[in-house]
């Protein structure tokens, strides 16, 4: 039969241990030292969860926030020649993923060229807004990326706001059919930011279009956005 020693058995026979390597000349320090050892590694440990905890606000307070997101769903329906043609909202995968305090996400039409673009932006914690980018959103979904990421600038009311643009084709076209912006912010103008999840923060905002691929006359993302963001700017806090 096998027998199992309680937990204050086994930390007797530890104090035996030590002190028969004692009574037998044995090194002193040695079981000071493992216990030592043991303590340093489990603080390390401990800040490097918090670190990572800082990182992609796991540790950061929800209370609150919420107010700030609830103000999305006052957002126009109409926005300079664009309509609202559908509203939508995260489904429950990407709300656990994205953690946020708020989001919306809405369909608009173009007057003029009848071209539809997504608008959506959200609020939450750093670390996860910071690392779902349309690159990784539309991986694996009949989706190929034709070209590079690239900054854009979009002026709205004096501001010059930073955003990245990427193409994809779809369905293994040769040609791209479908180009996305995005950007975050932490109150501030909106930036194409290279390394999001270290910003100096505890949450950011983030927007995503997505519409058709500009003409040479007509770019239908960078048209929205000239007359969106000064709509979302007060909203950012």
């Amino acid at each position: 039969m096998t027998t199992t020693n309680s937990p204050r058995e086994n930390a007797a026979v530890d104090d035996a241990i030590a002190d028969s390597a004692v009574a037998a000349g044995g090194d002193v320090g040695r079981v000071p030292a493992r216990r030592t050892a043991f303590v340093i590694l489990i603080a390390l440990t401990l800040f490097s969860a918090v670190a990572h905890g800082l990182l992609n606000g796991r540790w950061s307070v929800a209370a609150e926030k919420t107010a700030i997101g609830d103000q999305f769903s006052s957002l126009p329906e109409v926005v300079g020649d664009w309509r609202l043609v559908h509203q939508d909202s995260l489904d429950e995968q990407a709300a656990e993923m994205l953690r946020c305090y708020g989001s919306d996400i809405r369909s608009y039409r173009h007057a003029g060229t009848g071209a539809i673009v997504n608008a959506a932006i959200f609020f939450g914690p750093r670390g996860p807004i910071a690392v779902h980018t349309p690159e990784v959103c539309y991986s694996g979904a009949g989706t190929e990326q034709t070209r590079p990421r690239r900054e854009e600038t979009v002026a709205a009311d004096s501001v010059r706001n930073k955003l990245w643009s990427v193409e994809f084709s779809q369905n293994r076209e040769p040609t791209p059919s479908l180009q996305s912006w995005y950007a975050w912010s932490d109150g501030g103008p909106w930036v194409a930011a290279k390394y999001p999840r270290v910003w100096m923060t505890d949450d950011l905002y983030k927007i995503q279009i997505a519409g058709p691929i500009a003409t040479e006359d007509f770019d239908p993302c960078a048209d929205f956005l000239a007359s969106w963001l000064p709509i979302v700017k007060p909203l950012l806090r």
